[in-house]
């Protein structure tokens, strides 16, 4: 629970005091509607590293994710077609684990953690519409990901 706390305390919030209002459209995952999501419409997710499962435990009693931490997605009003912006604000401004950019127009995954890696990937549709990894950064260099997007 601490770190859902931190992710409100240090993300969300301060997005909202200087962006707006921010929507949470992919929060905290249990396990049992990870087994629903898997089941149903698996798609792309990465449950042993996306941090949305924060410290829950599988059936084996193991964690879910092996990164310690909580995430969500975002959207943030007025920005929903501008969503490079509030990842360049957050790589700026907020102290993060890491930061998933899959478009201008798309929510955005932000996570806190024990390593606050201040790590940002940016992952865009291929030709077959599969998102793939593209540009990465750590630290100050983040910042620089957003700026000609």
């Amino acid at each position: 629970m601490a770190y859902l706390e931190r992710l409100q305390e240090t993300i969300l919030t301060p997005i909202s005091g200087a962006l707006g209002q921010t929507t949470v459209t992919y929060g905290f995952t249990s396990f049992e509607l990870l087994r629903y999501i898997k089941k149903n419409s698996p798609g792309d997710m990465a449950p042993d590293i996306d941090q949305h499962a924060a410290m829950e435990l599988n059936s084996r009693n193991n964690h879910i994710c092996k990164r310690d931490g909580a995430a969500c997605d975002i959207l943030v009003e007025g920005y929903e077609h501008q969503m490079h912006l509030v990842a360049k604000f957050i790589c700026k401004e907020l102290q993060f684990d890491r930061l998933y950019f899959y478009g201008k127009c798309r929510p955005l995954h932000v996570s806190v953690g024990p390593e606050e890696s201040k790590y940002a990937l940016i992952r865009m549709p291929n030709t077959r519409g599969v998102r793939v990894n593209s540009k990465s950064a750590t630290d100050d260099a983040t910042i620089r990901l957003f700026e000609h997007l």
